[in-house]
């Protein structure tokens, strides 16, 4: 059976960044993923825990997928491995071109650099599908 390339899909992988791995550069990997994104139409939220990253990326498959492709190549991360592919219905990041969140400190407190005007309420929707959530939640507590 042929994928239709325009069909939605959402691929959230995890990594782990390089030793050294400043937040210039994590200033620079949002602002080229929210231009890249908005470019393709895609949707997305990028979680670091301290150590690892995780992403969700949402849009037309063909798209997602040759973005994948390039962000697995990226020498800021190693270990890269998609742990979901699925094709969606409907976004859980409808309005966030790269949205982030990371995990400050000792004590697990968080900050959310807000890529738009949304307040951190909006952060994990309670319209999100239930998996996603809890996979990102379980994930934000990881150290």
């Amino acid at each position: 059976m042929k994928q239709d390339p325009e069909e939605m899909y959402r691929l959230v992988y995890v990594s782990t960044a390089v030793d050294g791995l400043s937040d210039e550069d994590i200033e620079d990997i949002l602002n080229v993923s929210q231009s890249n994104n908005d470019e393709r139409y895609l949707t997305g939220f990028l979680a670091h825990n301290g150590r690892s990253f995780m992403q969700a990326l949402e849009g037309p498959r063909e798209e997602v997928n040759d973005i994948y492709s390039r962000i697995a190549e990226d020498k800021r991360h190693y270990g890269v491995a998609q742990i979901i592919g699925e094709p969606i219905s409907a976004r859980a990041f409808p309005e966030w071109t790269m949205n982030y969140h990371r995990v400050d400190d000792d004590e697990g407190s968080s900050t959310m650099v807000i890529r738009k005007d949304d307040s951190i309420d909006v952060l994990m929707s309670p319209d999100m599908p239930r998996d996603l959530l809890y996979l990102f939640s379980k994930f934000i507590r990881m150290r």
